[in-house]
């Protein structure tokens, strides 16, 4: 197996410890959220795709500037508009509206609240960006929960239809995308189109670990080295990735290797298993399960394979 797609370069990674035992690993701020009340709208998946916006003070969502701001994006967004819900604004006691577009459809649910600090803290402190944007970020005043619930079935376009609607709301002020499913977040300035630029390809190419899949670095007590992984994968039908390293000074290779097999995996269909090889960029691995020791701090929803060195005769790591 041998991909040949190359990843985009990145921003240098600066990765901040994120110990193992963190609160608030899991989706239910958002089972809550769907407990509170029904929200009017198309059928929901079980659980959807989601994305969520910090804004630095509290806001309203001006239909009007978000259908503008869709439709300047690209011209297959000609007939985007955006929709509010009196009904589901007065009984989630939040914002609510609906951004519809072809087949696409993003649910916005506004709070002119905080997020709720464990939550938060699972996205912004992995991420890779600067500690003043995530000083920033942790004192936002108000949060934007989005929801795909359109009819598109392909996990990376339901993702990029939630990123344009991100994108919108950019540029109503909000600072930071967050993905919870991925424990990631991602700046929102750097997805601001210049003029000219094709923002749907832009979000469709950008590498899958700067938001779609979270890329987190695991200190584990006890444990030398470092462990690195993806969260959110199987959302998009993939497997997680891990790999033990040395040190941090392997976190931006490793960001490369795991961009460009989960890119591999997702344009080819193929399909990884215990006992295979792979190569990327004249990197050779070898691809198991954790193992017992491991699933402690490797655990997650769906699949996760844990990637070494594939070693040859008198080669060294």
């Amino acid at each position: 197996m041998q991909p040949s797609s190359r990843v985009p370069p990145q921003p240098s990674l600066s990765l901040p410890e994120f110990r193992t035992g963190a609160p608030g690993t899991g989706m239910g701020f958002f089972d809550r959220l769907f407990g509170w009340h029904k929200v009017s709208g198309p059928p929901r998946r079980v659980s959807p795709l989601s994305l969520q916006l910090l804004f630095p003070s509290k806001l309203r969502l001006d239909a009007q500037a978000l259908t503008e701001a869709l439709r300047g994006f690209h011209p297959s967004l000609s007939q985007a508009r955006f929709e509010p819900d009196s009904r589901a604004s007065t009984a989630m006691g939040a914002e609510v509206g609906v951004a519809r577009w072809e087949k696409h459809a993003v649910q916005v649910v506004l709070f002119g609240v905080r997020m709720p600090t464990p939550t938060l803290e699972q996205c912004v402190a992995p991420a890779h960006y600067s500690a003043e944007l995530k000083t920033q970020a942790r004192a936002h005043t108000a949060h934007a929960l989005l929801f795909y619930v359109g009819e598109e079935q392909d996990p990376l376009e339901q993702y990029v239809a939630l990123a344009l609607v991100a994108v919108a709301l950019a540029k109503q002020g909000a600072i930071l995308v967050l993905n919870e499913s991925a424990h990631t977040s991602f700046p929102t300035h750097p997805l601001l189109p210049d003029k000219d630029e094709d923002l749907l390809d832009l979000l469709r190419t950008m590498p899958l670990t700067a938001l779609y899949v979270g890329f987190v670095k695991l200190q584990v007590p006890g444990v030398e080295g470092v462990w690195l992984r993806t969260y959110g994968a199987p959302r998009m039908g993939l497997p997680d990735l891990a790999w033990h390293a040395r040190n941090e000074t392997e976190a931006y290779d490793t960001f490369e290797l795991f961009s460009g097999l989960l890119e591999y995996l997702r344009k080819t269909g193929a399909r990884f298993a215990k006992g295979h090889t792979a190569e990327w960029q004249r990197r050779h691995v070898k691809i198991r399960g954790p193992r017992w020791r491991e699933r402690k701090f490797l655990d997650s929803p769906g699949t996760l394979f844990v990637l070494e060195p594939r070693e040859f005769p008198g080669s060294e790591r």
